[in-house]
């Protein structure tokens, strides 16, 4: 009973810290997006994608065909405002900002070309200081549809928000505007909103508009998890944004020089578009432009360094222009991040941690963690490959440091409580029973549950061995020589004992007493006592040829052996415990020991009975015992039985009624 509420006691503790585990795992991933970025969702975000990454530059896992999300789109094309663009006439335009009429003259050409739409990632706030300016740019944009970008900035002191919108020329001269914001909290792009309301205010994205120019179709959000391009719906992620798909951006640096370069300055280029400097827009002929805008989205935007338009994604840091751009082939191509409903990552993150939890109170520590471990390997490559091939986002950031905590919360419990119960094993036994006995009740999950110190009845064999004419001796040897010979004898004795499984039990002066086997008997207890016993002889007198060169006392040693049904357990008081065997097989191996001389090794009859075929016996003459009202048999160990050898064991005819001789206390 104290063993089923102990485990269930341990098994309310280890649900108890997974529980804990688990609500940091739910508190994580309900953070908002803009709170503790390194452990939200956003770090989620940005890990999902570095693994993403990581499997396709893998040149080794080509086999697996991962589908590629970063293909040509055929309808987005970019001018960049580039080192080379800025550069003086008549290579480039010259320094930025250029004049208003610049753009317009742009425009007019881009009209000529057949471009479908122009959107411009750059903001005009303010009006030109000629108005001739803003009208030459009017009337490009009257020639070419043409989408401007403005920023929404924060009222300060209020915290409401205004849009920067462009001077009303430019304004009533666009298609649309569109705020270029991008969301980014921590520090990372995650996407952005279709709309943004202030008041009665809505504010559209740059992507958005220019989506809806070149479709002709409308996006309209329908809630925080979806909106509506036309006839398709369009995941958003639960906040009502529209999450980006990072991509890889090649830079390059030019560290050769001539007239049209800047030394030193990097080149970026994206894969989901056709892109050029605005130098090349200036030294196309028609035919040339016509091809390469003609019915397309002609994006222009800034990606020189010095004009400082940088944002920092999972993939690195490039021009924010890219980012408008991947928006804008996410929804024309359809390539949307899904995320799936919130209950299934809160499930993960609350029921595989109590799972883990669980199965670690059943297992040990370090087998539980690595369990773990593997577990969290296996969601990992499950979360990563379903977003590689599917894009749909299953968070793994939470479940898996909730599986780790929970494992690593019941591991630290188990050892620190289970620990304190080895403690107590190792006191109890470490100097009486092999290392290797003890390290095998230690690896028990519950050594006390396994050692049962309540007390136990099982068969053992009872060994005692007492010096013959000690007392005699030791009174002609100092203290120091008495307890210098017993030390080195006992030393050689315990370790027989441990050698064959046996725990020393206690020692009374010159007399051992050791049990076979405590605290779990083999069937082969019998044995190994006896061989232990004969060892010990052995070596007994190897130790006396040594002594005796040694100038020291020799002596002799009588041993008795029992076996049979005892009670072992702890025995004491609450002060002091002894964990020892009690009952009449122990006091009948007492009463043997004492009837064998020096040299001698007096077994009983149950232990013959165990050993009769492995060892050569003599029986000696019945002994009448204190305590026991018919005599004993015993007999004497001769030798072990080789196989093959002839048993020339010596019995007493049991039809013939031997006279029993009294034992004499040695």
């Amino acid at each position: 009973m104290k063993i089923k509420i102990r485990r269930l006691k341990t098994l309310g503790i280890a649900l108890g810290l997974s529980v804990i585990a688990a609500v940091l795992g739910v508190v994580g991933y309900t953070l908002p997006r803009a709170t503790l970025t390194t452990v939200n969702r956003i770090e989620d975000y940005v890990l999902l994608n570095e693994g993403r990454f990581w499997l396709i530059d893998q040149p080794a896992l080509n086999f697996l065909h991962m589908p590629n999300f970063d293909e040509e789109n055929s309808n987005l094309r970019l001018f960049m405002i580039d080192e080379q663009a800025v550069l003086p006439q008549p290579t480039g335009f010259g320094t930025w900002p250029w004049p208003r009429s610049t753009h317009g003259a742009i425009l007019q050409r881009l009209a000529k070309a057949g471009a479908k739409i122009v959107t411009f990632d750059v903001l005009f706030p303010d009006p030109a200081t000629d108005p001739a300016q803003d009208l030459a740019f009017a009337a490009g944009m009257h020639a070419q549809p043409t989408i401007l970008g403005y920023e929404i900035a924060t009222i300060q002191g209020s915290g409401a928000l205004y849009a920067q919108a462009p001077p009303p020329i430019l304004n009533s001269a666009a298609k649309a505007i569109g705020f270029t914001s991008v969301d980014n909290p921590g520090g990372w792009l995650v996407g952005q909103f279709f709309t943004i309301t202030a008041g009665s205010k809505v504010y559209h994205s740059l992507s958005a508009q220019t989506v809806e120019q070149f479709t002709g179709e409308k996006i309209v959000p329908i809630d925080r998890w979806r909106a509506r391009l036309g006839n398709d719906i369009i995941p958003l992620d639960g906040d009502g944004l529209f999450t980006m798909l990072p991509f890889k951006v090649n830079g390059t640096i030019d560290i050769g020089g001539g007239a049209a370069s800047r030394v030193g300055a990097e080149d970026y280029s994206a894969p989901m578009m056709q892109q050029g400097s605005l130098a090349d827009f200036k030294a196309m002929d028609d035919e040339q432009l016509k091809g390469f805008v003609n019915g397309k989205i002609v994006v222009i935007g800034p990606t020189a360094q010095g004009l400082g338009d940088f944002i920092v994604t999972p993939n690195g840091r490039y021009p924010g222009v890219f980012a408008n751009i991947r928006l804008m082939d996410q929804l024309l191509t359809h390539k949307f991040i899904r995320r799936v409903p919130p209950w299934v990552d809160l499930f993960a993150i609350i029921f595989l941690p109590l799972v883990i939890g669980f199965v670690v109170t059943q297992l040990k520590p370090i087998t539980g963690i690595i369990l773990a471990a593997g577990v969290v390997v296996v969601y990992t490559i499950l979360s990563i490959g379903l977003y590689t091939y599917t894009l749909h986002w299953l968070n793994f950031l939470h479940v898996d440091a909730a599986v780790l905590l929970s494992a690593l919360f019941v591991a630290l419990y188990r050892i620190v409580t289970e620990g304190a119960d080895k403690r107590v094993i190792r006191e109890m036994f470490g100097k009486h029973v092999s290392p290797a006995l003890v390290t095998q009740m230690l690896e028990n999950d519950d050594p006390k549950a396994a050692l049962n110190l309540q007390g136990k009845r099982v068969k053992v064999t009872i060994f005692y061995s007492d010096i013959r004419g000690f007392t005699a001796m030791s009174e002609k040897m100092t203290p120091e020589q008495i307890y210098g010979q017993l030390n080195e004898y006992f030393e050689e004795m315990c370790a027989l004992v441990f050698k064959y499984g046996g725990y020393v039990d206690k020692f009374i002066g010159d007399c051992l007493m050791a049990v076979f086997s405590a605290p779990n008997p083999t069937p082969d207890d019998a044995y190994k006592a006896c061989i232990s016993a004969l060892e010990q002889q052995e070596k007994i007198l190897e130790m006396a040829a040594a002594w005796a060169g040694e100038g020291k006392k020799i002596f002799t040693v009588g041993m008795g052996l029992n076996t049979g049904e005892v009670v072992m357990g702890n025995l004491g008081s609450s002060e002091r415990l002894n964990y020892t065997v009690i009952g009449d097989n122990v006091n009948t191996a007492a009463r043997l020991y004492n009837v064998a001389k020096g040299g001698q090794i007096i077994i009983s009859e149950s232990t013959y009975d165990e050993v009769k075929d492995r060892f050569i016996v003599n029986e000696l003459q019945p002994v009448s015992v204190k305590g026991k009202t018919l005599p004993l048999r015993n007999f004497e160990i001769v030798a072990r039985l080789e196989p093959g050898q002839e048993n020339t064991s010596k019995i007493l005819d049991q039809s013939i009624v031997h006279e029993a001789f009294v034992a004499a206390d040695h």
